[in-house]
């Protein structure tokens, strides 16, 4: 499996480069999280989870929308 980089965009803050490190080092735990929620809770098999965009939590009070490709945050 190819190692999944964690990617930074816009200005964040100076410890975002360590919350990186962090998510990055534990990133085929998570995944493998994600995967089995989906099979688990939601019963979606077949399917792995291939990334994700982490956002500060303040950008989070708005409503989150996704259609195929992508999310975005209004």
């Amino acid at each position: 499996m190819k190692a999944m980089s964690v990617e930074t965009v816009g200005s964040p803050p100076p410890e975002v480069d360590q919350l990186r490190t962090v998510l990055q080092g534990q990133l085929p735990q998570i995944i493998a999280s994600f995967n089995q929620v989906l099979r688990e809770q939601y019963g979606i098999s077949g399917v792995s989870v291939g990334g994700f965009t982490v956002v500060p939590a303040s950008s989070v009070a708005g409503e989150i929308t996704c259609d195929q490709d992508n999310c975005s945050i209004s």
